[in-house]
């Protein structure tokens, strides 16, 4: 048999259960707000693209975090790579007629101002039908999926434990638009 002081213990806290409960029930958000303290826009808004004529003035790279090793031989030779070409001040990324670059410098040896200082160490050129083969339209928007592999371009590796990424977006007529990053893609994992 229970004794009375159990019960009303029971009691007691049945009764502070119910009370925290019925106070949760009656929370109400009038305002949601991301994490900068601004209102999340009710609906997403439509932009409109950058017109066909618009020069691309931007390009934005995505690599995997290093180069995977495919052939087997303990250098990682295949890095994947996305890039997404902007008009600016248009915010939706495009396709566009011209060519990618891809040059791997030593760490250190390319100023986004003066250039390379050094020879590169390897680079890539994708020309306008290889990058028609690439296109993508991901989350991101349309762009160009690509693998930078040591292979294609008759090298097994490299004499570098890293180097430095530059792409470049080269069309007709055009002064070249490099990437405004310089990507560090390592070869060794410490």
């Amino acid at each position: 048999m229970m004794r009375r002081a159990d019960i009303r213990l029971r009691i007691g806290g049945l009764v502070m259960s119910a009370l925290l409960l019925a106070s949760l029930g009656g929370c109400v958000v009038d305002r949601v707000e991301s994490s900068s303290g601004r209102p999340i826009p009710a609906e997403p808004r439509r932009v409109n693209p950058a017109p066909t004529a618009a020069p691309v003035n931007a390009v934005s790279l995505l690599k995997g975090q290093m180069p995977v090793d495919t052939t087997g031989n303990g250098f990682p030779n295949r890095l994947d790579v996305a890039v997404y070409l902007f008009s600016r001040p248009y915010p939706v990324p495009r396709h566009a007629e011209g060519m990618l670059v891809f040059t791997y410098y030593p760490v250190g040896s390319f100023d986004p101002v003066q250039g390379p200082t050094t020879p590169a160490l390897a680079q890539w050129r994708f020309d306008p039908e290889v990058l028609a083969g690439a296109a993508i339209d991901d989350v991101i928007g349309p762009g160009y999926a690509l693998a930078l592999d040591l292979g294609s371009i008759g090298l097994s590796r490299l004499d570098a434990a890293s180097a430095d990424l530059v792409v470049e977006f080269i069309a007709p007529g055009m002064d070249p638009v490099r990437s405004g990053s310089i990507q560090r893609v390592p070869f060794v994992v410490y």
